[in-house]
């Protein structure tokens, strides 16, 4: 099953242009705007930022694909198959992690290698971004399976989209005062992948560890609640069909 949604996720062209092209096209007009006032200094950053923006409307690669099977016409079917529901519920979820993984290390090194866009500790860099995709694809999942709703899935983490940034900095300076900072650092999922990455790139290891270790915790409190809230709404939708 695995093979299959990963398959059918990577298929998405659209879902593509959207979440690699996109990005790339921003990451590369900056860079441009960036390199002629001489402050490339600033391109990691923008890089990573787009990064994780990205990574949360990449969700919508777990909870599309759970609406469009358990909340559509199609569940009658599926829900008729001898495959347990809550498997195919994990693998739809490890799908969607592998290829919004795969999207954002496309992002990446397309920056560092036709960019030039210099990153220290790429590879830790990747590890971060992988916490975060698990994180985002759990979360709009976690919505969906709590509203039951495609588009309420979609109106919570497009604006968790739209606001996670801007308190992380990603489009304009912020002022400088205690709340705003600890909004821009630790107070979204994002601003904790960024403070990490941050880290990573200048070797600090407690903007590491500040970073990532509640992402995590987040990411299982999450997972934990994946199994009860699917088999919940899977024995609401079998009591829906007769």
């Amino acid at each position: 099953m695995l093979k299959f949604y990963t398959l059918r996720s990577a298929r998405d062209i659209f879902c593509h242009i959207i979440l690699i092209l996109l990005p790339i096209l921003l990451i590369s007009f900056f860079s441009y705007i960036y390199s002629r006032y001489n402050i490339a200094a600033v391109t990691p950053l923008l890089t990573i930022g787009f990064a994780l923006t990205f990574q949360i409307y990449g969700s919508a690669l777990s909870f599309e694909t759970l609406g469009q099977d358990f909340l559509s016409p199609m569940r009658n079917r599926l829900l008729a198959t001898p495959a347990n529901p809550v498997k195919i519920v994990l693998s739809i979820l490890f799908s969607g992690i592998i290829v919004s993984f795969l999207q954002t290390f496309v992002v990446l090194i397309f920056s560092a290698t036709i960019l030039d866009i210099k990153f220290n500790n790429l590879f830790l860099i990747l590890l971060v971004m992988l916490i975060s995709v698990v994180f985002n694809q759990l979360f709009g999942s976690i919505i969906l399976f709590l509203s039951k709703n495609v588009k309420t899935a979609n109106s919570v983490t497009t604006l968790y989209g739209i606001v996670a940034p801007i308190l992380a900095g990603l489009y304009f300076p912020l002022p400088d005062n205690i709340i705003i900072n600890l909004f821009e650092k630790y107070l979204t999922p994002m601003a904790l992948a960024q403070t990490a990455i941050l880290g990573v790139m200048d070797n600090n290891l407690k903007n590491i560890a500040i970073g990532t270790i509640p992402l995590i915790i987040l990411s299982l409190i999450l997972f934990l609640l994946i199994k009860p809230l699917s088999k919940k709404v899977i024995l609401w939708l079998y009591l829906n069909m007769h």
